[in-house]
């Protein structure tokens, strides 16, 4: 009877390993599809970002940013570095804004590198200046590009919300290493 209890034991405790790790892999899954569909698209609205991706030392990118404020303001993104398509560290971007700013808005943002050096300096974090000013109407589409120096390009691309701003602050981004 004991043997019986024992593997009976044994065999619920592999079923629920099982799915348990199921369960994560596909969370995974679905994570990994997200990243790629959010490259693919800003890839089709913009052949520059193509050449970007196959050609820049590492890119980071943020599929969901929300941003909102009234004259405080705030966004927060999660993000994934990668080189040379591989997946190399997670990304958090954190701002904070003051000034002219009322409503909400959801974006995407991916951030090319295009120097080794460019990529080192991003990686250590710190704060940047962000000072910026947009108009964000309710619908969604390709927003532009900034080059903060001539190693680094940011692209975003506006899914929605409504939003008047014109405000200073300061981004920061922290990077944890996969590799």
């Amino acid at each position: 009877m004991l043997n019986k209890t024992l593997l009976l034991f044994f065999l619920l405790t592999i079923s629920s390993l099982y799915a348990g790790s199921s369960a994560l892999y596909e969370k995974k899954q679905a994570e990994d599809l997200h990243y790629n569909t959010t490259i693919r698209a800003f890839m089709k609205d913009n052949k520059t970002i193509t050449e970007l991706v196959n050609k820049a030392y590492a890119y980071v990118v943020f599929p969901d940013v929300g941003k909102g404020g009234a004259i405080i303001g705030g966004a927060y993104g999660q993000g994934r570095a990668f080189r040379y398509g591989r997946w190399i560290g997670d990304v958090t971007l954190t701002q904070f804004t003051l000034g002219l700013q009322a409503g909400g808005q959801a974006y995407s943002e991916i951030i090319f590198f295009k120097t080794k050096d460019a990529f080192t300096q991003f990686k250590k974090g710190g704060f940047e200046d962000s000072t910026q000013s947009s108009l964000v109407p309710f619908y969604s589409g390709f927003s532009g590009d900034v080059n903060f120096d001539k190693d680094v390009s940011v692209y975003t691309s506006v899914k929605g919300g409504l939003m008047l701003e014109a405000s200073t602050g300061a981004q920061k981004f922290s990077y944890t290493s996969r590799e």
